[in-house]
């Protein structure tokens, strides 16, 4: 091996290091980057987010489970979002706000409602024969 090919393995193995530390930094960072708009406030309260094919449960602080999301204006809502069964995706149109929930993994998100209405929760992850009617309403009560 001459001291050219020497200097490109030195190159192509220095790069990738650099490229898998770079990477493993930043996995904590990615984690965080769906609440970087209310980071560093404490949420109001934390609803439990369950889905499954094809439907959604919210689970209160107080052990109440709902069929639907019911959240005050303008409160800091701390979502702790988990799957059953497939890959869903919360999604709320009218406040921007899409989350991918994967099996086996809590997902935690922050989401605040500035606007009191009802707005539909779609799954926005095809999960099978009935994703179409995978929805529910968001309640946002002034």
């Amino acid at each position: 091996m001459n001291t050219l090919e020497k200097l490109e393995w030195a190159t192509i193995v220095g790069a990738a290091i650099l490229l898998f530390g770079l990477s493993f930094m930043a996995i904590p960072l990615l984690e965080e980057i769906d609440n970087v708009q209310y980071y560093g406030q404490d949420p109001d309260y934390t609803v439990k987010v369950t889905s499954f094919q094809w439907g959604w449960v919210f689970t209160y602080a107080d052990g109440h489970e709902s069929g639907e999301l019911i959240v005050g204006v303008g409160d800091i809502v701390r979502l702790e979002m988990e799957s059953e069964d497939v890959i869903h995706s919360f999604y709320v149109r009218e406040l921007g706000f899409k989350a991918d929930i994967i099996p086996g993994k809590t997902r935690i998100h922050l989401i605040k409602a500035e606007v009191p209405g009802e707005y539909w929760i779609q799954c926005a992850e095809f999960c099978g024969a009935y994703h179409g009617g995978m929805r529910t309403r968001l309640v946002v009560e002034a």
